[in-house]
Protein backbone atom coordinates (compact mmCIF):
# COMPACT_ATOMS: atom_id res chain seq x y z
CA UNK A 1 0.00 0.00 0.00
CA UNK A 2 1.66 3.19 -1.11
CA UNK A 3 0.23 5.14 2.01
CA UNK A 4 2.03 8.41 0.24
CA UNK A 5 -0.22 9.10 -2.62
CA UNK A 6 -3.07 9.09 0.10
CA UNK A 7 -1.67 11.68 2.69
CA UNK A 8 -0.35 13.64 -0.47
CA UNK A 9 -3.98 14.12 -2.28
CA UNK A 10 -4.92 15.86 1.10
CA UNK A 11 -1.36 18.05 1.40
CA UNK A 12 -0.32 16.22 4.08
CA UNK A 13 3.52 17.21 4.60
CA UNK A 14 4.26 15.58 8.19
CA UNK A 15 5.33 14.53 10.73
CA UNK A 16 1.88 13.16 10.74
CA UNK A 17 0.49 9.86 12.59
CA UNK A 18 -1.94 8.01 10.57
CA UNK A 19 -3.65 4.36 11.31
CA UNK A 20 -5.05 1.97 8.34
CA UNK A 21 -8.13 1.11 9.74
CA UNK A 22 -8.44 -2.22 7.16
CA UNK A 23 -5.14 -3.52 8.58
CA UNK A 24 -6.64 -2.50 12.60
CA UNK A 25 -9.77 -4.74 12.16
CA UNK A 26 -8.10 -7.62 10.77
CA UNK A 27 -6.00 -7.81 13.77
CA UNK A 28 -8.76 -7.38 15.61
CA UNK A 29 -10.49 -10.35 14.41
CA UNK A 30 -7.16 -12.60 14.40
CA UNK A 31 -6.64 -11.83 18.36
CA UNK A 32 -10.54 -11.97 19.30
CA UNK A 33 -9.91 -15.77 17.23
CA UNK A 34 -7.74 -17.00 19.80
CA UNK A 35 -10.35 -16.96 22.56
CA UNK A 36 -13.00 -17.85 20.34
CA UNK A 37 -14.69 -20.65 21.78
CA UNK A 38 -12.76 -21.21 24.82
CA UNK A 39 -14.86 -19.43 27.02
CA UNK A 40 -11.92 -16.90 28.18
CA UNK A 41 -12.19 -12.89 27.09
CA UNK A 42 -9.58 -10.59 26.02
CA UNK A 43 -9.21 -7.43 27.85
CA UNK A 44 -7.69 -4.54 25.70
CA UNK A 45 -4.44 -2.76 26.91
CA UNK A 46 -5.21 0.55 26.33
CA UNK A 47 -1.81 1.91 26.82
CA UNK A 48 -0.62 0.08 23.17
CA UNK A 49 -3.72 2.42 22.00
CA UNK A 50 -4.10 5.69 23.59
CA UNK A 51 -6.45 6.78 20.79
CA UNK A 52 -10.00 6.43 22.56
CA UNK A 53 -11.89 6.60 19.43
CA UNK A 54 -10.02 3.16 18.98
CA UNK A 55 -9.79 1.66 21.94
CA UNK A 56 -13.77 1.73 21.05
CA UNK A 57 -13.19 0.27 17.71
CA UNK A 58 -11.43 -2.36 19.25
CA UNK A 59 -13.64 -2.90 21.98
CA UNK A 60 -16.85 -3.25 19.79
CA UNK A 61 -15.11 -4.87 17.00
CA UNK A 62 -15.64 -8.42 18.48
CA UNK A 63 -17.95 -9.92 21.71
CA UNK A 64 -14.74 -11.38 22.56
CA UNK A 65 -13.44 -8.32 23.52
CA UNK A 66 -14.24 -6.87 27.48
CA UNK A 67 -13.02 -4.27 29.32
CA UNK A 68 -10.14 -1.97 29.39
CA UNK A 69 -6.25 -2.68 31.28
CA UNK A 70 -5.16 0.88 32.09
CA UNK A 71 -1.62 2.09 33.44
CA UNK A 72 -2.89 5.06 35.12
CA UNK A 73 -5.95 5.34 37.73
CA UNK A 74 -5.99 9.03 35.93
CA UNK A 75 -6.28 7.35 32.40
CA UNK A 76 -9.36 5.30 33.88
CA UNK A 77 -10.90 8.05 35.44
CA UNK A 78 -10.65 9.66 32.01
CA UNK A 79 -11.80 7.11 29.94
CA UNK A 80 -14.72 7.16 32.35
CA UNK A 81 -15.75 10.36 30.92
CA UNK A 82 -15.58 8.86 27.63
CA UNK A 83 -18.42 6.24 28.30
CA UNK A 84 -15.61 3.00 28.97
CA UNK A 85 -17.41 1.48 32.45
CA UNK A 86 -14.60 -1.75 32.91
CA UNK A 87 -10.88 -0.90 34.44
CA UNK A 88 -7.94 -2.91 35.55
CA UNK A 89 -5.82 -0.44 36.36
CA UNK A 90 -2.67 -2.99 36.31
CA UNK A 91 0.10 -0.95 38.26
CA UNK A 92 -0.09 -0.19 41.71
CA UNK A 93 0.19 3.14 43.08
CA UNK A 94 -0.43 5.11 46.36
CA UNK A 95 0.02 8.88 45.17
CA UNK A 96 -3.15 10.38 46.77
CA UNK A 97 -4.24 12.07 43.40
CA UNK A 98 -4.59 8.22 42.13
CA UNK A 99 -6.29 6.71 44.88
CA UNK A 100 -8.61 9.34 44.70
CA UNK A 101 -9.37 8.60 40.44
CA UNK A 102 -10.05 5.27 42.08
CA UNK A 103 -12.47 6.36 44.82
CA UNK A 104 -14.33 8.43 42.49
CA UNK A 105 -14.78 5.52 39.79
CA UNK A 106 -15.50 2.97 42.35
CA UNK A 107 -17.84 5.50 44.34
CA UNK A 108 -19.41 6.30 40.48
CA UNK A 109 -20.19 2.37 40.07
CA UNK A 110 -17.53 1.55 37.52
CA UNK A 111 -16.37 -1.86 37.81
CA UNK A 112 -12.70 -0.58 38.43
CA UNK A 113 -9.77 -3.16 39.82
CA UNK A 114 -6.42 -2.32 40.90
CA UNK A 115 -3.34 -4.44 41.32
CA UNK A 116 -1.43 -4.57 44.55
CA UNK A 117 1.40 -6.76 45.56
CA UNK A 118 2.45 -5.47 49.31
CA UNK A 119 0.28 -4.20 52.50
CA UNK A 120 1.75 -1.19 51.88
CA UNK A 121 -0.68 -0.84 48.91
CA UNK A 122 -3.49 -2.15 51.10
CA UNK A 123 -2.67 0.27 53.72
CA UNK A 124 -3.04 3.22 51.43
CA UNK A 125 -6.14 1.40 49.75
CA UNK A 126 -8.05 1.27 53.57
CA UNK A 127 -7.40 4.55 54.36
CA UNK A 128 -9.58 5.78 51.25
CA UNK A 129 -12.31 3.19 51.02
CA UNK A 130 -12.83 2.38 54.84
CA UNK A 131 -15.92 4.36 55.07
CA UNK A 132 -17.34 2.99 51.31
CA UNK A 133 -20.24 1.16 51.14
CA UNK A 134 -19.11 -1.31 49.39
CA UNK A 135 -15.39 -2.67 49.65
CA UNK A 136 -13.21 -2.23 46.51
CA UNK A 137 -11.98 -4.73 44.30
CA UNK A 138 -7.80 -5.72 43.96
CA UNK A 139 -5.80 -8.39 42.08
CA UNK A 140 -2.90 -9.86 42.74
CA UNK A 141 -0.18 -10.28 40.68
CA UNK A 142 2.08 -13.01 40.45
CA UNK A 143 5.26 -12.54 39.42
CA UNK A 144 6.68 -15.23 36.53
CA UNK A 145 10.35 -14.60 35.57
CA UNK A 146 11.97 -17.49 34.60
CA UNK A 147 14.61 -17.87 37.09
CA UNK A 148 17.44 -20.05 36.74
CA UNK A 149 20.20 -19.75 39.70
CA UNK A 150 21.52 -16.12 39.73
CA UNK A 151 20.06 -16.05 36.06
CA UNK A 152 16.18 -13.79 35.88
CA UNK A 153 14.50 -13.66 32.26
CA UNK A 154 11.57 -11.20 32.39
CA UNK A 155 11.18 -7.98 34.29
CA UNK A 156 10.47 -8.71 38.12
CA UNK A 157 7.14 -7.04 37.89
CA UNK A 158 6.08 -8.39 41.37
CA UNK A 159 7.51 -9.39 44.60
CA UNK A 160 5.18 -12.55 45.02
CA UNK A 161 6.55 -15.33 43.91
CA UNK A 162 5.73 -17.81 45.98
CA UNK A 163 1.97 -19.49 46.49
CA UNK A 164 2.89 -18.70 50.02
CA UNK A 165 3.45 -15.45 49.82
CA UNK A 166 0.13 -15.23 47.67
CA UNK A 167 -1.81 -16.78 50.02
CA UNK A 168 -0.41 -15.17 52.81
CA UNK A 169 -1.42 -11.48 51.29
CA UNK A 170 -4.98 -12.62 50.49
CA UNK A 171 -5.38 -13.80 53.65
CA UNK A 172 -4.53 -9.91 54.84
CA UNK A 173 -6.85 -8.05 52.45
CA UNK A 174 -9.65 -11.05 53.58
CA UNK A 175 -8.84 -9.74 57.23
CA UNK A 176 -10.21 -5.91 55.84
CA UNK A 177 -13.58 -4.77 55.57
CA UNK A 178 -12.61 -1.98 52.65
CA UNK A 179 -10.93 -4.47 50.42
CA UNK A 180 -11.93 -7.62 48.75
CA UNK A 181 -9.82 -10.03 46.76
CA UNK A 182 -10.73 -9.67 42.96
CA UNK A 183 -8.35 -12.11 41.69
CA UNK A 184 -4.98 -12.79 39.94
CA UNK A 185 -3.06 -11.01 37.36
CA UNK A 186 0.10 -13.13 36.04
CA UNK A 187 1.92 -11.91 33.11
CA UNK A 188 4.78 -13.44 31.23
CA UNK A 189 6.71 -10.90 29.99
CA UNK A 190 9.63 -13.26 28.94
CA UNK A 191 6.99 -14.74 26.24
CA UNK A 192 4.20 -11.90 25.46
CA UNK A 193 6.86 -8.98 24.74
CA UNK A 194 10.04 -10.59 23.21
CA UNK A 195 10.43 -11.74 19.38
CA UNK A 196 12.58 -15.28 18.82
CA UNK A 197 13.26 -13.81 15.48
CA UNK A 198 14.83 -10.35 15.78
CA UNK A 199 17.23 -9.84 12.73
CA UNK A 200 18.78 -6.82 15.57
CA UNK A 201 20.17 -9.59 17.73
CA UNK A 202 20.23 -12.76 16.06
CA UNK A 203 22.45 -14.68 18.60
CA UNK A 204 20.07 -14.14 21.24
CA UNK A 205 16.91 -14.67 18.85
CA UNK A 206 18.31 -18.45 18.93
CA UNK A 207 17.98 -19.44 22.65
CA UNK A 208 14.71 -17.37 22.74
CA UNK A 209 12.86 -19.82 20.98
CA UNK A 210 13.44 -22.63 23.25
CA UNK A 211 13.23 -20.17 26.44
CA UNK A 212 9.80 -19.02 25.71
CA UNK A 213 8.59 -22.63 24.65
CA UNK A 214 10.01 -23.55 28.13
CA UNK A 215 8.81 -20.86 30.18
CA UNK A 216 5.73 -21.15 28.77
CA UNK A 217 4.96 -24.73 30.07
CA UNK A 218 6.07 -23.70 33.32
CA UNK A 219 4.00 -20.85 33.87
CA UNK A 220 0.80 -22.79 32.89
CA UNK A 221 1.78 -25.10 35.47
CA UNK A 222 2.43 -22.63 38.52
CA UNK A 223 -0.88 -20.55 37.38
CA UNK A 224 -2.89 -23.88 37.47
CA UNK A 225 -1.35 -24.75 40.62
CA UNK A 226 -2.01 -21.37 42.73
CA UNK A 227 -4.95 -21.28 40.51
CA UNK A 228 -6.16 -24.45 42.72
CA UNK A 229 -4.73 -23.57 46.04
CA UNK A 230 -6.68 -20.41 46.29
CA UNK A 231 -10.16 -22.34 45.18
CA UNK A 232 -9.01 -24.55 48.36
CA UNK A 233 -9.27 -21.85 50.82
CA UNK A 234 -12.52 -21.46 49.67
CA UNK A 235 -12.48 -18.55 46.74
CA UNK A 236 -14.40 -19.58 43.81
CA UNK A 237 -15.26 -17.01 41.70
CA UNK A 238 -12.64 -15.05 40.24
CA UNK A 239 -10.70 -13.20 37.55
CA UNK A 240 -7.15 -14.45 36.09
CA UNK A 241 -5.91 -12.28 33.64
CA UNK A 242 -2.62 -13.43 31.90
CA UNK A 243 -1.18 -13.44 28.32
CA UNK A 244 -0.25 -10.25 25.68
CA UNK A 245 -0.22 -10.33 22.02
CA UNK A 246 3.09 -12.53 21.93
CA UNK A 247 1.61 -15.08 24.16
CA UNK A 248 -1.99 -15.63 22.70
CA UNK A 249 -1.11 -18.77 21.09
CA UNK A 250 0.54 -20.15 23.78
CA UNK A 251 -2.60 -19.29 26.13
CA UNK A 252 -5.05 -20.73 24.66
CA UNK A 253 -4.80 -24.31 26.56
CA UNK A 254 -5.41 -22.60 29.50
CA UNK A 255 -8.66 -21.82 29.53
CA UNK A 256 -9.80 -23.59 32.68
CA UNK A 257 -7.42 -22.01 34.94
CA UNK A 258 -7.85 -18.20 32.84
CA UNK A 259 -10.94 -16.19 32.49
CA UNK A 260 -9.33 -13.37 30.16
CA UNK A 261 -6.52 -12.29 28.35
CA UNK A 262 -4.67 -9.57 27.02
CA UNK A 263 -3.80 -7.77 24.19
CA UNK A 264 -3.20 -3.99 23.15
CA UNK A 265 0.03 -4.09 20.68
CA UNK A 266 -1.13 -6.28 18.14
CA UNK A 267 -4.54 -3.52 16.90
CA UNK A 268 -1.22 -1.54 15.41
CA UNK A 269 1.78 -4.20 15.11
CA UNK A 270 4.51 -2.22 15.63
CA UNK A 271 7.84 -3.01 13.84
CA UNK A 272 8.66 -5.27 16.87
CA UNK A 273 6.00 -7.38 16.31
CA UNK A 274 6.87 -8.29 13.04
CA UNK A 275 9.89 -10.50 14.76
CA UNK A 276 7.75 -13.29 16.57
CA UNK A 277 7.73 -16.78 15.13
CA UNK A 278 4.06 -17.68 16.59
CA UNK A 279 1.93 -15.18 14.72
CA UNK A 280 1.59 -12.87 11.49
CA UNK A 281 -0.41 -9.58 12.18
CA UNK A 282 -0.61 -6.77 9.73
CA UNK A 283 0.88 -3.23 10.31
CA UNK A 284 -2.00 -0.83 11.03
CA UNK A 285 0.13 2.14 12.72
CA UNK A 286 2.58 4.74 10.69
CA UNK A 287 3.80 8.06 10.51
CA UNK A 288 4.81 10.09 7.54
CA UNK A 289 7.85 12.67 7.58
CA UNK A 290 8.80 15.39 5.09
CA UNK A 291 11.60 14.99 2.81
CA UNK A 292 12.93 18.82 3.53
CA UNK A 293 16.89 18.31 2.14
CA UNK A 294 19.24 16.28 -0.24
CA UNK A 295 22.75 16.59 0.90
CA UNK A 296 23.55 13.56 -1.15
CA UNK A 297 22.46 12.13 -4.38
CA UNK A 298 21.38 9.04 -2.45
CA UNK A 299 20.11 10.65 0.90
CA UNK A 300 17.52 12.40 2.22
CA UNK A 301 16.60 14.44 5.41
CA UNK A 302 12.92 14.49 6.78
CA UNK A 303 12.04 16.47 9.74
CA UNK A 304 11.59 15.00 12.94
CA UNK A 305 11.54 11.34 13.29
CA UNK A 306 13.48 10.73 17.15
CA UNK A 307 10.32 8.98 18.37
CA UNK A 308 12.64 6.33 20.27
CA UNK A 309 10.72 3.12 22.00
CA UNK A 310 11.28 2.05 25.72
CA UNK A 311 12.88 -0.83 27.01
CA UNK A 312 16.25 -1.95 26.65
CA UNK A 313 18.12 0.23 24.12
CA UNK A 314 19.01 -0.50 20.41
CA UNK A 315 18.58 -0.59 17.34
CA UNK A 316 15.12 -2.49 17.57
CA UNK A 317 13.84 0.21 19.22
CA UNK A 318 14.32 3.42 16.56
CA UNK A 319 11.61 3.89 14.27
CA UNK A 320 11.73 1.82 11.25
CA UNK A 321 10.96 3.48 7.63
CA UNK A 322 8.80 1.46 5.83
CA UNK A 323 9.27 -0.21 2.53
CA UNK A 324 5.83 -2.15 1.58
CA UNK A 325 7.54 -4.12 -1.16
CA UNK A 326 10.52 -5.53 1.31
CA UNK A 327 7.10 -6.71 4.26
CA UNK A 328 5.03 -8.02 1.54
CA UNK A 329 8.00 -10.61 0.95
CA UNK A 330 8.60 -11.22 4.67
CA UNK A 331 12.16 -9.49 4.85
CA UNK A 332 13.00 -8.17 7.95
CA UNK A 333 15.44 -5.74 7.52
CA UNK A 334 15.57 -2.26 5.61
CA UNK A 335 15.98 -2.93 1.32
CA UNK A 336 15.26 0.40 -0.07
CA UNK A 337 15.72 2.80 2.96
CA UNK A 338 18.71 2.79 5.48
CA UNK A 339 18.87 5.17 8.84
CA UNK A 340 22.48 6.79 9.41
CA UNK A 341 24.74 5.29 11.63
CA UNK A 342 25.73 8.13 13.19
CA UNK A 343 22.38 9.85 13.90
CA UNK A 344 19.38 6.61 13.11
CA UNK A 345 16.26 8.97 14.27
CA UNK A 346 17.06 12.21 15.55
CA UNK A 347 15.16 14.68 17.86
CA UNK A 348 14.31 17.25 14.63
CA UNK A 349 16.01 15.06 11.82
CA UNK A 350 16.39 11.49 10.11
CA UNK A 351 18.37 11.10 7.33
CA UNK A 352 17.38 8.11 5.41
CA UNK A 353 19.76 6.60 2.24
CA UNK A 354 17.59 6.03 -0.26
CA UNK A 355 17.36 2.92 -3.05
CA UNK A 356 14.65 5.17 -5.15
CA UNK A 357 14.50 8.98 -6.01
CA UNK A 358 12.96 11.28 -3.53
CA UNK A 359 12.59 14.77 -3.84
CA UNK A 360 12.41 18.02 -1.28
CA UNK A 361 8.48 17.93 -0.52
CA UNK A 362 7.75 14.05 -0.86
CA UNK A 363 6.60 11.87 2.22
CA UNK A 364 9.13 8.87 3.61
CA UNK A 365 6.77 6.58 5.62
CA UNK A 366 7.78 4.80 9.23
CA UNK A 367 6.62 2.77 12.17
CA UNK A 368 7.47 2.65 15.39
CA UNK A 369 9.08 -0.26 17.11
CA UNK A 370 6.46 -0.15 19.89
CA UNK A 371 2.40 1.01 19.52
CA UNK A 372 0.65 3.51 22.08
CA UNK A 373 4.12 5.18 22.61
CA UNK A 374 3.94 6.56 19.16
CA UNK A 375 0.36 8.48 20.08
CA UNK A 376 2.30 10.89 22.86
CA UNK A 377 3.75 12.42 20.21
CA UNK A 378 0.76 13.46 17.89
CA UNK A 379 -2.58 15.51 19.03
CA UNK A 380 -4.37 13.75 16.04
CA UNK A 381 -4.07 10.46 13.81
CA UNK A 382 -5.64 10.02 10.65
CA UNK A 383 -7.81 7.33 9.89
CA UNK A 384 -7.16 5.41 6.29
CA UNK A 385 -10.11 3.04 5.34
CA UNK A 386 -11.40 1.78 1.45
CA UNK A 387 -13.01 -1.27 0.28
CA UNK A 388 -9.79 -1.92 -2.04
CA UNK A 389 -6.11 -0.34 -2.03
CA UNK A 390 -7.51 1.87 -5.19
CA UNK A 391 -10.34 2.98 -2.77
CA UNK A 392 -8.33 3.57 0.36
CA UNK A 393 -8.34 7.33 1.18
CA UNK A 394 -7.99 9.29 4.64
CA UNK A 395 -11.81 8.63 6.04
CA UNK A 396 -11.17 11.26 9.39
CA UNK A 397 -8.99 11.79 12.28
CA UNK A 398 -9.21 10.94 15.85
CA UNK A 399 -7.90 12.72 19.15
CA UNK A 400 -4.91 11.16 20.98
CA UNK A 401 -4.42 11.68 24.51
CA UNK A 402 -2.36 13.75 23.80
CA UNK A 403 -4.89 15.63 21.29
CA UNK A 404 -7.56 15.84 24.57
CA UNK A 405 -4.91 17.09 27.12
CA UNK A 406 -3.78 14.22 28.97
CA UNK A 407 -0.62 12.88 30.11
CA UNK A 408 -0.28 10.38 32.77
CA UNK A 409 3.58 10.06 33.51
Amino acid sequence: MDYTQILKKQNICGPQAFVDLNHFDENAKQLAAHVQGLGMTVRIATKSIRVPELIRRALNSSPHFKGLMCYSAEEALFLSSHDFDNFLVAYPTVSPKDLQALHQLHESGKEIYLVVDHTDHLKALDLVFKKSAKPFKVILEMDLSLRLGPLVVGVRRSPLRSEKQILDLLQEIQKMKSIEFAGLMAYEAQVAGVGDQNPFKPFLSLLLGPIRKFSAWQIARNRKSICEKIKSVGVKNFIFNGGGTGSLSFNESENKVLTELTAGSGFYCPHLFDYYSNFKLKPSAFFALQVVRQPEPDWVTCLGGGYVASGEPGWDRIPKPYDPEAFAKGVKTISSFRLSDFEATGEVQTPVQVAKELKIGDLVIFRHAKAGELMERFNDVLLIAGNSPAEMKIVGEAKTYRGFGQCYF
